[in-house]
């Protein structure tokens, strides 16, 4: 199969994000399978057709922007992919860095990382994109469009309005339970065991 390539590029997220604020639909919640096919196209199975200069114009042109502060010490066997277990430290804010935190993994009160499954829909779509390709130990900021965040609705939990550009930062703490310095066999090789019959 195709555990030796990353489903889901910096790139194809990039040019997800554009497609998803020009027709309102994509990966997400509101959207069918069947759309979630339709916008990823070739991006899923294979290599987007976007260069790296349109992926960068869509990121300036739709304000999704997706920084890396600090990149993981040691090498980087694996990164992150649709399906993989991410344990993360965050701080969530409205607006830039220095807007209100409206959320944050010291707030939830377990001195333990927050786990979700990347491409899963458990967390806001931005952060869904803009952790994809991201080693354990790496550190990023997320400029968080609308669109990519909690849309017109806003979001009465956390005391959003609508239409409110999100500014994120995030570790990675673990992927699939490999620390910083524990990643430097490649996914094929560290499930080969699992994965071959014996």
């Amino acid at each position: 199969g195709d555990l030796g390539r990353s489903i889901v590029t910096a790139e194809d997220a990039l040019e997800l994000a554009a497609s998803t604020t020009s027709s309102g639909t994509g990966i997400g919640k509101g959207g069918s399978d069947a759309d979630k096919e339709k916008k990823f196209g070739e991006g899923v199975f294979g290599r987007s057709n976007a260069s790296v200069n349109e992926a960068a114009a869509a990121k300036s042109r739709d304000g999704f922007v997706i920084d890396t502060v600090r990149p993981a010490k040691g090498k980087c066997g694996m990164q992150s992919r649709r399906g993989d277990t991410m344990q993360i430290r965050y701080e969530a804010r409205v607006g830039d860095e220095f807007g209100p935190v409206y959320d944050s993994s010291e707030f939830r009160g377990t001195g333990q990382p927050y786990a979700y499954m990347l491409g899963n829909n458990d967390v806001i779509k931005g952060v869904d994109l803009g952790t994809y390709d991201m080693c354990p130990g790496e550190v990023r900021e997320l400029t968080i469009p609308p669109e990519l965040g909690y849309g017109e609705r806003g979001s009465k939990l956390f005391r959003i309005g609508p239409n409110k550009k999100l500014w994120w930062r995030v570790q990675l703490v673990e992927l699939n339970f490999i620390k910083e310095g524990e990643n430097d066999n490649p996914r094929d090789e560290l499930y080969e065991g699992l994965t071959k019959p014996p």
